[in-house]
């Protein structure tokens, strides 16, 4: 038997990827405008017929915004299965995935600029429930990460001095570290209308407990290269071509469990959040209501976070 190879995982798992960017576009973001009904387009509320005036356009440039995106995507890949450039794909995706992020974030702000300038003010409820940590993180799964961690870089380190390139174990320990942006997610919060505040409430904190699902699947799918990276490291040659088979199984599972987790995710706030009030589409007697965002802690922690992977991700494809 031999070892799964990295174009056979890699392959794979863009055939997931362009799947699930497939299924979404159909299925979540072309009627995205319309999720809170005909009163509201991307969460910002808009007269009554709207959309048999103005609102036609808007939709129709949100929907060409969304063919070109994929297509650019689309072309991308195509280019680069016609060049054999099979060691791309991980650069392909994880940056499909943020140019996407971007154009949408993009997307929705320019919407706001333009149609959201006047937003009505609404009285506001305060949450008096003391969100525990405890209650999102499960503390002994996060001891078992760590120490799966600490045992993977113990079986690296002693490797009898044989040759290993460092760079994939440290790409995989910086992206399983996740732990920061969970205990941010737990406590952040956005304002709660004063009418329907408890369905606003429960509404939040599904979506809270569900960001921190999605992080949880992450990290244990880098945790699962790396601990497969390290015994590989310290097995005989008979059984590498077994762990193979079983490491890229195994993280193949997770990954498409973490792709089951973001789609039932969105069904999850389309569902809850089909007849509230969008959060960010109305100002609150105190502040305006800016985009529904997060901390300025949360972006500093992503951007520290981020940035590392991308720099790695460049300099493993052009070196």
């Amino acid at each position: 038997m031999t070892a799964p190879t990295e174009f056979g995982i890699a392959l794979f798992s863009t055939i997931m990827i362009v799947s699930g960017f497939a299924f979404n576009l159909v299925k979540f973001e072309w009627n995205r405008p319309l999720c809170n009904g005909q009163g509201f387009y991307l969460g910002i509320e808009v007269p009554a017929g709207f959309y048999d005036g103005p609102g036609k356009s808007w939709l129709k440039s949100y929907r060409a915004t969304l063919i070109a995106l994929h297509l650019v995507l689309a072309v991308t890949l195509a280019v680069l299965m016609a060049l054999k450039l099979w060691n791309w794909t991980p650069a392909w995706a994880g940056g499909s995935a943020l140019l996407y992020v971007i154009t949408l974030v993009t997307l929705h702000a320019w919407t706001r600029h333009k149609l959201g300038t006047n937003l009505p003010v609404r009285a506001v409820a305060i949450a008096m429930e003391s969100r525990r940590l405890s209650d999102y993180i499960y503390w002994p799964l996060e001891a078992l990460s760590a120490s799966i961690i600490a045992l993977s870089w113990g079986l690296l380190l002693h490797h009898d001095g044989m040759h290993i390139d460092w760079l994939p174990p440290l790409q995989m320990t910086w992206m399983a570290l996740v732990l920061p942006a969970k205990i941010l997610l737990a406590r952040s919060g956005s304002p709660l209308p004063a009418e329907r505040t408890e369905e606003h409430f429960k509404y939040q904190d599904a979506m809270r407990r569900n960001g921190i699902s999605y992080l949880n699947i992450w990290s244990w799918g880098c945790l699962v290269l790396l601990f497969g990276v390290a015994l590989g490291r310290n097995c005989s040659p008979a059984v590498l071509p077994w762990l193979g088979w079983l490491v890229g199984g195994v993280f193949l599972a997770v990954f498409a469990y973490m792709m089951i987790v973001i789609f039932s995710g969105i069904r999850l706030a389309a569902t809850l959040g089909r007849d509230l009030r969008p959060t960010g589409s109305f100002a609150t007697p105190f502040r305006r209501a800016a985009l529904p965002k997060m901390r300025r802690s949360y972006l500093i922690w992503f951007a520290v976070w981020i940035v590392p992977i991308l720099a790695s991700s460049v300099y493993a494809v052009i070196r």
